[in-house]
């Protein structure tokens, strides 16, 4: 049975003139630290099926994700993780080689399509088949650079960025097409993974410390962290589950879930008024919150993950204002209830097939 999902390349840019310029051994290591950056980070949903010299072959089911943003925010971070690695290599070292003095010509492009596949089992191997699996191969070849003056992007099809409704995710985004034998013209758009990283240079970290908080809720969750943050990240999930009315976003930013965004929360016995103060995907992320009183106080969501089972925490600070009595027993309560829900209510998700976790 034909399948539904997205197909990812990842690409090092400059990996040739890299590898024919520099000292072969230190080249090599060089290039060996990159790929392992990355298939450190590539963990579920995201799926290897192969590697193609430079390049790594990842796909995901478009199931293993209740909100599209999470998706884009994967392929960010994983090209945050590799620009880490670059930078941290060209950081600690003082070797005067040139292949050490090249590391700044390497980067890293991804070319995404979606479409559908079949998984063909060869003895302990799994390949894929279908049209749709060589469009990224194809879109490798591309004059983006020359023509946009983007290094580091991701190149979505069309077809991947309808299903992601990307336009709403990315902005800019720059247009392109390129023609292919066999496949015919493809149109495209591209996102420059440079302002990902840029964003998470300039992030300041704000989070409840754990040994000081006010309210502290933990649940063990046996689910991936991408999957729970998918889920209490998109209101109309996590929204049922704490007893809300409703939850509606308020801000003029428009676009994806983001620092400064702004989320009113009516509940029966008051409203909340959520700002995004801090935003990091898969990790956690931290918003003032206001009850209709005035007080405010800061909450942080916080995963962590073993392997098997994520570690859910909710933190509150102590508000500085004084708290009407009863306030912190009510709050606590409310959320415990609903928090304690997730690893039922991600369950009974994966059972309807709305959610793909294997």
């Amino acid at each position: 049975m034909a399948n539904k999902g997205y197909f990812i390349i990842t690409d090092i840019s400059g990996y040739t003139e890299f590898l024919t310029e520099s000292e072969l051994e230190h080249a090599h290591q060089a290039l060996q630290n990159l790929f392992d950056a990355q298939l450190q980070y590539i963990k579920f949903p995201l799926k290897i099926s192969g590697f193609r010299g430079d390049a790594i072959f990842i796909y995901t089911p478009e199931a293993c994700f209740v909100n599209p943003q999470s998706f884009v925010e994967m392929l960010e971070k994983l090209y945050i993780v590799f620009a880490d690695a670059l930078r941290q290599m060209q950081f600690n070292t003082t070797c005067p080689c040139r292949a050490c003095k090249n590391l700044k010509s390497l980067d890293l492009k991804m070319c995404i399509h979606y479409g559908e596949y079949m998984i063909q089992k060869l003895g302990d191997r799994e390949e894929l088949l279908g049209a749709d699996v060589i469009v990224p191969h194809r879109m490798l070849k591309n004059q983006v650079i020359e023509k946009t003056g983007i290094h580091s992007y991701a190149l979505f099809s069309e077809a991947a960025a309808n299903a992601l409704n990307l336009q709403q995710l990315c902005d800019p985004l720059a247009s392109y097409k390129e023609s292919y034998e066999h496949i015919g013209e493809v149109n495209m758009f591209v996102h420059n993974l440079k302002s990902a990283w840029e964003r998470e240079e300039a992030r300041k970290k704000i989070v409840v410390d754990e040994n000081d908080a006010w309210i502290k809720i933990e649940v063990d969750i046996p689910f991936p962290p991408s999957v729970v943050w998918g889920v209490i990240t998109t209101p109309e999930l996590e929204g049922p589950l704490l007893g809300l009315n409703y939850v509606k976003r308020i801000d003029e930013l428009g676009g994806r879930t983001q620092l400064e965004a702004k989320f009113h929360c009516a509940h029966a016995s008051g409203d909340f008024f959520n700002t995004i103060v801090d935003w990091k995907p898969f990790e956690y992320y931290t918003t003032t919150q206001q009850f209709a009183s005035g007080l405010e106080y800061y909450r942080t969501i916080r995963l962590s993950y073993d392997g098997a089972i994520t570690k859910f925490m909710m933190l509150v600070s102590k508000p500085e204002q004084q708290t009407p009595e009863g306030f912190r027993e009510f709050l606590e309560s409310a959320a415990r209830a609903g928090y304690e829900r997730l690893p039922s209510a991600i369950q009974e998700l994966v059972e309807s097939g709305k959610i793909v976790v294997h």
